[in-house]
């Protein structure tokens, strides 16, 4: 494993998105640097949505978040989306996702949810490290 754990810019991970019946595979950026929320892509929000005959959410209170790499200006986030979630095979969960523009990449997992589920970054390999596999 790399000394440089923790020295890394970004990376993909392979995600599988949920509902009962049906799944949805896609990638999902890793950036501990960027952000601490979970961002979805309009269009990918929109293809799930017809998949998983779903539906969007309202947020009580608007969200301002910062232009950054992926977002291209300062905006507000009005609408989410829940979905189970698996990331690498590994963590199956309730997540809820922003939806907003992204330039890139469809999805974008947060920091927090890292740290709260003690997932270590190994950036030499471009892969997340999960408490079982410690």
């Amino acid at each position: 494993m790399s000394d440089d754990l923790f020295n890394f810019k970004s990376f993909t991970v392979d995600v599988i998105l949920s509902s009962l019946e049906k799944i949805f595979r896609s990638l999902a950026l890793i950036n501990i640097e960027v952000t601490d929320m979970t961002f979805i892509d309009e269009s990918l929000m929109s293809e799930l949505c017809k998949c998983f005959d779903i539906q969007s959410i309202s947020l009580s209170k608007s969200k301002l978040i910062q232009s950054y790499d992926e977002i291209s200006e300062r905006k507000s986030i009005t609408h989410a989306l829940y979905t189970l979630i698996m990331i690498q095979e590994h963590k199956n969960e309730i997540m809820l996702l922003l939806i907003t523009c992204l330039d890139q990449h469809k999805i974008i997992i947060e920091n927090l949810w890292l740290k709260r589920n003690q997932i270590l970054i190994d950036s030499a390999n471009n892969q997340l490290i999960f408490s079982l596999n410690i």
